[in-house]
């Protein structure tokens, strides 16, 4: 269904939403809290009274007496499915009204029999709700679409129907039509003729259920803050409205927003307040989505037992309820916890069993098929494995997605792996990191340099080739940070050992002592005592040595990596759980230096007026004596510093420039795409001595490797073009 696309931008939500952003949680539910003594129908019934035929409003109002606005649901449904008997022709709005209570409280089988009863388009409306939950999403697309074009249907039904088409394409995977149908939403809406009060409050409640479906198409594209502003400017329209299940929901997707984040402990206090209030208005659905959250979160923290009771509570629940996709995706979930254990032939079962239910709802899982390959190839599933990769070769011939093209290559590169063909595994890494490092896929990126570290040690057993550590050790430098951003104890003490033996066969004393220090460090948290035991009897072992040529007599560091690469193994399918979409990594500003602290070429973020000098000519001079020392080294390396409120992130190369990201935050992936410009353009001549000049051919050549890499976002800027020549 094609469809041109509005002229008003996304950015235009929820009545106007910049006008209303708040930078921090602010919002104050002390009216929600005073509402629970007031009598009346709680707000989620409420707002559709006004709407009623005049019988209906005068019954109710004498009936909200016995209501108090925070009562359960249930007990509103009781009522008025009792009432609808003693009414000759119950009106389509309390149908509606009586249809959204049902759907919110998971009451799907009093849905469906209603629909049955009566013919009217709000119960409709709802039976199409029905199916997206369902995971019906193609079946719900058609149905709402014929309701859409009919002209005698009301301004909110067609609203309520643009909603449900938009939260279809989203559910199959279809951004683009998602995101067509959201403009046309929040475009109509807000652009109608006047509405009248009694509408307004309808609209509202119509909006904010768009708006999750917007926070679900952006959540790995926009940046954290601004995701973040707009969740708050929703709670406070949800507590306005005093509708608990939007402010639940909204609490739900602030846990998932702080988990992403890596906040835990802010994404538990979410999840527990969305808990309270599902459990207040009886909403099942979606109290066992915030549990699954709290499941993701014990899963993170390594309390499988734990999480694992939640994943079959409330898997227990979506299958009662029929809720297809959120059934397969709680299997999976039992699936990533049976990876944790090591334990792949149950995951491999848990993940076919998920994904024939997806196959069946026709969603678009090929990254999931690709982790299921890489169990295949864990688990020596060869046959399976071939098989796999040639139906998802097929599958994506022609235009593959970037990331299944990079995920493709690397699982290629495992299965040559395994048969030993070192050097076309080397090359088939090596291509899958430059696309997950283009795409800014940090989980990728660094399952791929995992199982390139293990590929580099497994070459020197075999060829005892001294630059296959110096690669293996350059590897572990790129990797550590996304352990240490992740916050993944486990891997930063098996690789820190790793460098320490590495370093030791090298015959380099100090950097081994001192990588074997902070894996002591780190195990004096992580409380394993017979690993710092063992740690402990290491470093004892170095200091008793005479000279560091007496390294290579340690039994540790005389054994073949073998041992190693074993327990290494399984640290890079753990990477497989996290989010395949593509997240957006743009720094503030992106400059070139010459070794002299010269500038070659500088850009900034699109948008942006750059006024402040010290941002880049500051911290130019402050850097200028460290180039020299970066310089000596024959090999590309990082650092890091903070400089104000911006984190500088500098790649210099041993060719004599270095590549200098200011950025808000540091993070892996931004690290990884500052590394593949700096590989990319050593390719470059870049002169020796430089003062200012540069060709116009090696300003193309600089250009278009930027734009390749961050795309339009960065702009070249001359706000720090001076002339350096004495």
């Amino acid at each position: 269904m094609k469809r041109r696309i509005p002229s008003v931008h996304l950015s235009v939500t929820l009545c106007k939403l910049d006008k209303f952003i708040i930078q921090y949680c602010t919002f104050n539910l002390k009216d929600m809290k005073d509402k629970k003594s007031k009598i009346g129908f709680p707000k989620e019934f409420a707002i559709y009274i006004p709407k009623m035929s005049s019988e209906e409003q005068r019954i109710l109002k004498e009936q909200k007496k016995n209501f108090k606005v925070d009562d359960s649901l249930v007990k509103v449904r009781d009522y008025v499915i009792g009432l609808l008997p003693n009414l000759p022709t119950p009106s389509d709005f309390l149908v509606f009204a009586l249809g959204k209570i049902l759907f919110s409280i998971s009451d799907y089988d009093a849905l469906t029999v209603l629909e049955e009863e009566f013919s009217y388009q709000g119960l409709d409306l709802w039976k199409i709700r029905l199916l997206l939950r369902r995971g019906l999403s193609e079946e719900a697309i058609k149905k709402a679409s014929e309701i859409y074009k009919k002209e005698d249907i009301s301004f909110v039904f067609k609203l309520h129907s643009l909603r449900s088409i938009a939260n279809g394409y989203l559910n199959l995977g279809n951004h683009e039509q998602c995101k067509i149908y959201l403009n046309d939403l929040f475009e109509v809406s807000l652009t109608s003729p006047k509405l009248s009060a009694d509408d307004k409050p309808i609209i509202n409640d119509i909006l904010l259920e768009a708006h999750k479906d917007n926070f679900f198409l952006n959540r790995y594209s926009d940046e954290k803050i601004k995701l973040e502003n707009k969740i708050n400017v929703a709670l406070q329209i949800s507590a306005d409205l005093g509708e608990r299940n939007h402010l639940g929901s909204f609490y739900y997707l602030m846990a998932l927003l702080q988990r992403d984040s890596g906040k835990i402990d802010d994404s538990i206090k979410y999840s527990n307040q969305a808990i309270a209030l599902f459990k207040e208005t009886g909403n099942v659905s979606l109290l066992s989505a915030s549990k699954g959250n709290l499941g993701t979160i014990n899963v993170i923290k390594g309390n499988l037992d734990e999480a694992e009771s939640i994943y079959i509570e409330i898997l227990k629940t979506f299958r009662n309820l029929e809720e297809n996709r959120f059934t397969a995706l709680s299997i999976k979930s039992l699936g990533n916890i049976a990876i944790e254990r090591g334990n792949y032939e149950k995951a491999i079962e848990k993940y076919q069993e998920a994904l024939n239910i997806i196959e069946k709802l026709n969603l678009n899982e090929t990254y999931q098929y690709c982790i299921l390959a890489e169990l295949y190839l864990q688990t020596g599933r060869l046959n399976d494995f071939e098989i796999l990769i040639k139906n998802i070769e097929e599958e994506i011939r022609g235009s593959p997605p970037s990331i299944i093209e990079a995920y493709l290559l690397f699982l290629k590169g495992l299965g040559d792996v395994k048969k030993l063909n070192y050097g076309k595994a080397s090359e088939f890494f090596s291509k899958a990191l430059v696309i997950a490092d283009r795409q800014g896929r940090g989980e990728l990126s660094a399952k791929i340099l995992m199982n390139t570290i293990l590929l580099n040690v497994n070459k020197y057993d075999v060829e005892k080739n001294l630059e296959e550590l110096d690669l293996a050790i350059q590897n572990i430098s790129h990797i550590l940070p996304y352990f240490i951003e992740s916050n993944l104890i486990k891997e930063q003490i098996a690789l820190r050992l790793l460098e320490g033996k590495i370093f030791a066969i090298k015959q380099d004393y100090s950097p081994s002592f001192n990588s074997l220090q902070k894996a002591r460090d780190l195990l004096q948290h992580y409380k394993n005592k017979q690993l710092l035991q063992m740690v402990n009897k290491y470093l004892e072992a170095l200091n008793n040595l005479e000279s560091s040529e007496d390294l290579v007599s340690l039994e540790w560091v005389n054994e073949p990596f073998r041992s190693d690469v074993y327990s290494l193994e399984d640290i890079g399918i753990r990477y497989m759980q996290r989010s395949h979409v593509q997240i957006e990594i743009t720094p503030l500003a992106l400059i070139l230096l010459h070794r002299s602290g010269i500038p070659l070429r500088s850009f900034v973020i699109s948008k942006r007026t750059v006024k402040d000098q010290l941002l880049f000519g500051g911290f130019i001079v402050a850097i200028r004596d460290m180039l020299s020392e970066l310089f000596e080294g024959q090999k590309s390396q990082v650092l890091v510093i903070t400089y104000g409120n911006y984190k500088i992130i500098i790649e210099a190369h041993p060719k004599g420039f270095s590549s200098v990201a200011i950025s808000a935050n540091d993070s892996f992936s931004l690290r990884r795409k500052i590394h593949q410009l700096t590989d990319k353009l050593s390719e470059a001549e870049i002169p020796r001595q430089y003062y200012g000049d540069l060709s116009q051919q090696l300003s193309t050549y600089i250009d278009k490797e930027v734009e390749s890499l961050f795309g339009p976002n960065l702009v070249y800027s001359d706000a720090i073009q001076t002339n350096f020549k004495e």
